[in-house]
C-alpha cells in the first residue's frame, strides 16, 4: 500500500496541472510589470528571467518541506507555495541590488505591515516589509521578496529576486556543483570553506568589472563629445606623474609617489588655465601637448630653488602658507619636487607661480564669495577682523602638520568641509560681535583640533 503523504502529493501535483494556464498567464503578467522597472535603471538591469516551479520542483519542495503535515489538501498546499512563479531581475553589479530593492518602493503604496499593492496594477502584491537581504542557508545573503497577483480572483504567489551577475552565476555553480552532486556531502566542511572563497573571489570580481565598465562608458562619452573638464585633468594629472617619474630616474636615479601632487597640479592648471575659459577643448589638447613636449627637457632636482624677490602674501593665510612652503622648498624633497615640476608645467617665474599656486589652495577651502557674505551683522570692520581670525587658524592649523599631505586632493575637501561647517555655526552661534571676541582663544582651539583630525 502506498504512503498516504503520496496521495496527497499526487493531489497537489493535480491541482498544479490545472492550474498552470493561469500560471502561465500570471508569469506572463509579471514579466512585462518588471520590465517597466528596467525603463527606469540607468542600464543597471541587464534582464528580466521568470520561471513557473517544474512539476518534478514541486513534488520535490512538498516533500522537503513536509507540506502534507502542515495542510489538509493539495490545493491548499499549492495555494501556500510562495515561489509558484520566479522572477529574478538581473543588474550589473553587487551595489546595484541595493539600489533596485529601493526603487521597489516607488511603485507601491506601503502599508504599515504585510503586502504593499502596486500602483499600476492593483492585482500585484510585495511583501516589502520583509528583512532585506534575507540570510540564506548557505550563510550568504539574496534580495528575496514574497509577492502575489491576484488572477481571476484567485491567489497566485511569487517569488521576486535580485541578483548581480556574478551573484546569478554563483547561483548556478551551488546549484550544479553542490545540490546536485550528493559525492560532495562526505567533504562537506572543505567544500564549504572553498566554495566560500569562491564566492568572497566573485565580490572582489565584481568590484573589479564595474570599475573597467566605468572606464569603459566614461572613455565612450569622451570619445562621442571630445575631451571634457574631467578627462583634460585626468589625463594632465598622468601625464604630470609620469613625467615626474621618467625625469626622476633620469636625474638621480629613483623615482616617488607622486599620484596625489599630479592631482592637485592638474586641479591648479586648470583653474589657472581653463576655468570659465573661451575654446578649451583646442587649448586643452595644445597644453597636453606641451606637457608631452617636457618629456624631451631635462630637469634638475639637485639644485636649490630661489625666489627672485621676497614673498609677499595678499593676506594673512596666503602670507603663513607662502613662508612655511618657502621654509620647507630646499630642506624637504617632497616639497621640492614639488614646486620643480610647478615651474616646468606653468614656464613662469617661480615668484609668480609660487604666489598663484599659494592663492588657488586658499580658494580651494575657503570659496571667496561664500566668505565675504559671512557675518554681515558685524560692522566692516568687526567682520573683517573675524575672517581674518578664522583664515590665520586655518593656515596655521595646516602648517602645524608639517606634511605636504595638506595640498592634497582628499585633504583639501575634508579640511574645506570643517571650516565652512565651523564658520557658519560661529555665524549662528555668536550674532553679536561681542560675544564671538571673547570666544575667540577656545573657538581657534576647537579648530585647530579638528584640522589635525582631517590628516589622521
Amino acid at each position: 500500500m502506498e504512503l498516504k503523504l503520496f496521495e496527497f502529493v499526487n493531489s497537489a501535483v493535480k491541482v498544479y496541472d490545472n492550474r498552470r494556464t493561469i500560471f502561465s498567464a500570471v508569469e506572463k503578467i509579471l514579466k512585462e510589470t518588471y520590465s517597466t522597472l528596467a525603463e527606469d535603471a540607468q542600464n543597471s538591469i541587464v534582464g528580466i528571467h521568470t520561471r513557473i516551479k517544474s512539476r518534478e520542483s514541486v513534488q520535490e519542495k512538498l516533500l522537503r518541506n513536509k507540506f502534507y503535515l502542515n495542510f489538509d489538501s493539495g490545493e491548499e498546499a499549492i495555494d501556500h507555495l510562495h515561489d509558484i512563479i520566479g522572477i529574478t531581475i538581473e543588474c550589473r553589479f553587487i551595489r546595484n541590488e541595493t539600489e533596485l530593492y529601493q526603487k521597489l518602493f516607488r511603485y507601491y503604496d506601503i502599508t504599515q505591515s504585510g503586502y504593499s499593492r502596486s500602483h499600476s496594477d492593483p492585482n500585484n502584491y510585495l511583501n516589502l516589509h520583509m528583512v532585506q537581504p534575507q540570510l540564506q542557508r548557505n550563510g550568504f545573503t539574496i534580495y528575496r521578496i514574497d509577492g502575489y497577483y491576484m488572477y481571476e480572483e484567485r491567489r497566485v504567489n511569487y517569488e521576486l529576486q535580485i541578483k548581480a551577475l556574478v551573484h546569478r552565476f554563483w547561483s548556478e555553480i551551488e546549484h550544479e556543483v553542490v545540490y546536485k552532486n550528493p559525492d560532495f556531502v562526505a567533504y562537506d566542511r572543505f567544500m564549504k570553506s572553498m566554495l566560500g572563497a569562491v564566492r568572497d573571489n566573485l565580490d572582489v570580481v565584481d568590484r573589479q568589472l564595474e570599475i573597467i565598465y566605468n572606464e569603459i562608458s566614461n572613455e565612450s562619452r569622451s570619445s562621442r563629445i571630445g575631451i571634457d573638464d574631467r578627462g583634460f585633468k585626468l589625463m594632465t594629472a598622468s601625464s604630470i606623474n609620469e613625467l615626474v617619474n621618467r625625469k626622476m630616474k633620469e636625474s638621480i636615479g629613483f623615482s616617488m609617489d607622486f599620484k596625489k601632487a599630479s592631482s592637485i597640479l592638474a586641479q591648479y592648471v586648470y583653474i589657472t588655465h581653463f576655468l570659465n575659459g573661451e575654446d578649451n577643448k583646442i587649448k586643452m589638447v595644445d597644453y597636453l601637448e606641451h606637457l608631452n613636449l617636457l618629456s624631451q627637457t631635462d630637469f634638475d632636482f639637485r639644485s636649490e630653488l630661489v625666489l627672485e624677490k621676497p614673498y609677499i602674501g595678499v593676506d594673512n593665510f596666503c602670507q603663513i602658507v607662502g613662508d612655511y612652503c618657502l621654509s620647507v622648498i630646499n630642506t624637504d624633497f617632497e616639497w621640492h619636487v614639488f614646486f620643480v615640476m610647478l615651474l616646468a608645467i606653468q614656464q613662469g617665474s617661480l615668484n609668480e607661480d609660487f604666489a598663484d599656486f599659494v592663492e588657488v589652495i586658499e580658494k580651494l577651502l575657503i570659496q571667496p564669495g561664500w566668505y565675504r557674505e559671512r557675518f554681515k551683522s558685524y560692522s566692516i570692520a568687526e567682520a573683517a577682523e573675524v575672517r581674518d581670525f578664522y583664515k590665520r587658524v586655518l593656515a596655521e592649523g595646516l602648517i602645524r602638520e608639517k606634511k605636504i599631505d595638506f595640498i592634497y586632493e582628499d585633504v583639501l575637501l575634508k579640511v574645506m568641509n570643517v571650516f565652512r561647517t565651523t564658520v557658519e555655526r560661529a555665524e549662528k552661534d555668536y550674532p553679536q560681535y561681542a560675544n564671538i571676541q571673547k570666544r575667540l582663544p577656545d573657538l581657534e582651539i576647537a579648530l585647530l583640533r579638528d584640522i589635525h583630525r582631517q590628516f589622521q
